[in-house]
């Protein structure tokens, strides 16, 4: 081999080495792009979640005290319309006064569809019982109603569990939007259509047998019906 073409084959190898080391750091550098991206996701994520997180919560709270101050509202209603007898004096639909108490209500309810949007149903729902706290405050102050001493155990009870949730509640990655709820693992899964057959029938027996019999003398038939219909709706507002 003449002195020539040794020092070109030596051009030629020294170019591909370089070539490869110039390679091997791009690739380097891609994936530590792509990493650093991934991490940056991450905590933009964690954040975001976070955020959204004191944003339901802040919205439950408002609605569930609007909520409050609207039943407290139709209740006054219903004390100023009853007569000497105990009897309404006109129909409480034509009263100024209920009415406002359920503007109140409905606005209330959309505040509590909107915090769905925005941090779990798992948490949504219990901080909702701070609407009880704030019902017994207005009812004692202003309606003038007894505040017995398990009233009081009963308030502490709703707020160390509220509390216990939502220090408690595990956090998920999967964000329950729309197309994740319209899949065969959620809505569309037949557990889901037997759920829903399974509920509307206890409904109907509870409307039918349960309601007209104990109803008058135990609150807790429409208690358990309200707690069973918003089983499926809290679901659905999430989605």
């Amino acid at each position: 081999m003449s002195w020539l073409e040794r020092n070109t084959a030596h051009l030629l190898h020294g170019g591909e080495t370089c070539n490869r080391s110039t390679f091997d750091n791009q690739t380097t550098d891609t994936h530590t792009n792509q990493t650093l991206t991934t991490d940056n996701d991450d905590d933009e994520y964690q954040k975001t979640s976070a955020s959204h997180l004191v944003i339901g919560v802040a919205l439950s709270i408002v609605a569930d005290t609007i909520i409050a101050i609207s039943l407290n509202v139709m209740k006054l209603a219903h004390n100023r319309n009853t007569g000497p007898d105990g009897k309404p004096i006109r129909p409480f639909t034509r009263l100024r006064l209920w009415w406002i108490g359920i503007l109140l209500n409905i606005s209330g309810e959309v505040g509590n569809l909107l915090a769905y949007g925005y941090a779990p149903a798992a948490i949504v729902a219990p901080v909702g019982s701070v609407g009880v706290v704030v019902n017994q405050v207005i009812a004692v102050f202003f309606l003038r109603e007894p505040l017995r001493k398990r009233d009081m155990l009963g308030l502490v009870g709703v707020v160390g569990g509220v509390v216990l949730i939502i220090l408690g509640v595990p956090e998920s990655d999967v964000e329950l939007t729309v197309h994740v709820m319209l899949t065969s693992n959620i809505f569309l899964n037949p557990r889901a259509y037997w759920y829903l057959l399974g509920l509307f029938a206890l409904i109907v027996v509870f409307m039918r047998v349960v309601e007209p019999r104990y109803a008058h003398k135990h609150i807790f038939v429409w208690l358990i019906m309200c707690s069973v219909i918003s089983s499926w709706t809290v679901i659905a507002a999430r989605g």
